[in-house]
């Protein structure tokens, strides 16, 4: 998936673009405290390609596909951890 797929996923999904940080990182907010990553170079991996964190709670989990936020918030509730050091 290339940069402009995983960006309008993304907006499909839900997700508001934040553009800070787009030389490194795919950023989607929901406004109220939730986050979805992607790292903009396509990973030969079968490890999660999505990281989803909640920073009120300070949790985070790993997934394969683009989640809309009410169900990432639902997977961090159910899932989270707190981010490994």
């Amino acid at each position: 998936m290339d940069r402009e797929a995983i960006e309008q996923s993304f907006a499909r999904a839900g997700w508001e673009l934040d553009e800070s940080f787009s030389e490194y990182l795919i950023i989607g907010h929901n406004g109220d405290g939730l986050s979805i990553l992607a790292h903009p170079e396509p990973q030969e991996t079968e490890d999660p390609v999505f990281e989803l964190i909640d920073h009120e709670r300070n949790l985070t989990y790993g997934v394969q596909e683009i989640l809309p936020p009410q169900q990432a918030a639902q997977i961090l509730q159910e899932h989270g951890q707190p981010p490994e050091e």
